[in-house]
């Protein structure tokens, strides 16, 4: 029997966020403000079974399905097989994804010896450093990253401006994504098109999903800003951040005044996976993150894709 996927909505941030609540595995992918922005670009859809939120989307380049890991508490071995069914009834092959390494432990409790689990790639794991350690930027390891935000200070100072983002200045945040993007020409493919319609819905949604942001200016210019949110009690994730890379510092003042001003309250700032880009990755890295989101995939024994 097929289960009653449907789009998810602004009205089920309340009861995705409670099942979530439940198991903290630091992914980004179990935050709320992720699922929904993206619903578009991965056609996400969820339902609700037994205290569990499942999800079923699309992959980017193939439009395959997958299942997210259920999240939640119940009978977790009864959300596995309603899956399972459900791939079975719409004719297409049961692929789970975003499993954290604790999840798997679970799973093999409930089913085991049902599932291979493999890491789906390094592209896709996502980088979770201490807020502590981006507040300050302390430590030899930082120290580059100190220098650039002390030389941006020195060269600009009195000309600098940072912001909270309000439902006000929303229109120049989104103003600054197209710049950048025509900067760095990426106007016309499917990932500026995606991110483009996520922003939107992040933006213009920015107080019912209980969004925080910032915009860093230069002589009254926008020249970087940032959008995150509180996932759980000790994390933050942060979904976009873009600054002109033109201005040397501008990507490590609006990431270390961001943390600065929002995540005094949590011990973790998850900046999600580098997608395999190259400078991406290298960026990410260059921060030293305390741990990854490892995700790994589950597939039935003996299943050929």
């Amino acid at each position: 029997m097929q289960l009653p996927f449907r789009t998810i909505t602004l009205e089920d941030k309340q009861a995705v966020e409670a099942c979530a609540a439940k198991y903290n595995y630091h992914l980004c992918e179990h935050c709320f403000v992720d699922l929904f922005i993206w619903r578009g670009h991965y056609n996400t859809q969820i339902c609700f079974l037994d205290g569990f939120l499942l999800v079923k989307m699309n992959t980017m380049d193939t439009e395959e399905e997958r299942y997210l890991a259920p999240i939640g508490e119940g009978d977790l071995k009864a959300a596995l097989d309603a899956m399972e069914e459900d791939a079975a009834d719409r004719g297409v092959p049961f692929v789970m994804v975003s499993v954290a390494d604790p999840m798997i432990d679970r799973i093999e409790a409930v089913c085991p010896g049902r599932y291979d689990f493999l890491h789906e790639n390094e592209d896709g794991d996502d980088y979770i450093y201490l807020a502590e350690k981006l507040r300050t930027l302390s430590g030899k390891k930082l120290q580059t990253k100190r220098n650039l935000v002390n030389r941006f200070l020195a060269a600009y100072e009195g000309r600098w401006s940072y912001e909270d983002i309000t439902p006000e200045n929303t229109k120049d945040a989104y103003a600054f994504h197209l710049k950048w993007c025509r900067q760095n020409g990426c106007m016309h493919n499917a990932s500026f098109e995606g991110e483009t319609c996520a922003i939107v819905l992040e933006l213009e949604n920015f107080s019912a999903l209980n969004i925080r942001g910032g915009l860093l200016r230069l002589d009254g210019e926008v020249i970087a800003f940032t959008l995150g949110c509180r996932a759980t009690d000790d994390m933050y994730v942060m979904q976009i951040e873009k600054a002109d890379h033109d201005i040397a510092g501008a990507y490590q003042m609006i990431n270390q005044q961001f943390v600065l001003r929002n995540c005094d309250e949590v011990e973790y700032v998850n900046r999600e996976e580098d997608l395999g880009l190259e400078g991406l990755r290298k960026a990410k890295k260059s921060y030293y993150p305390i741990m990854r989101g490892v995700k790994n995939a589950a597939v039935v024994k003996g299943t050929t894709l």
